[in-house]
């Protein structure tokens, strides 16, 4: 996972870090098993099931690599500006929303709790004055995670 995030090997679909983010918003939009590399997790993915599960060394090992944190950090700011783009995610139910919350997550768990808060609070100003367009779960995660 680290060579992944570093940008020097590829995920089991064959792309590289980079390729990812030069997908265009549509390809961002109907591939769904992209998220799960970029912001990886200590759990399984439900969605996905070639997803990466990182052990407590790989984390302690990617928290130390200055590069995989610099990515880490470029896959937010990408992300976002992904959401930024488009707004058809604000609403009741789209799948964007459990992408943000695995963004949350993973930020929060591999990088920084500044990083995770910086995403999050930037989603929070996407979506200011539609909250109500949101489904109580996800709002709730974001606002409180």
């Amino acid at each position: 996972m680290l060579n992944f995030l570093k940008g020097n090997e590829t995920d089991v679909y064959k792309r590289y870090l980079k390729d990812i983010w030069i997908m265009s918003d549509d390809q961002i939009e109907n591939t769904h098993n992209f998220i799960q590399w970029v912001f990886p997790l200590n759990e399984k993915s439900n969605a996905v099931l070639k997803s990466p599960i990182l052990t407590n060394e790989e984390i302690i090992i990617i928290k130390k690599s200055e590069i995989a944190q610099k990515n880490i950090k470029k896959s937010a700011e990408w992300f976002l500006e992904f959401l930024s783009r488009n707004s058809y995610w604000i609403c009741q139910n789209n799948h964007n929303h459990l992408r943000i919350t695995r963004a949350i997550k993973s930020l929060r768990l591999i990088h920084s709790n500044e990083e995770a808060e910086k995403f999050k609070n930037s989603v929070m100003d996407l979506i200011q004055g539609n909250e109500n367009k949101i489904n109580l779960t996800s709002l709730k995660y974001w606002k409180n995670s």
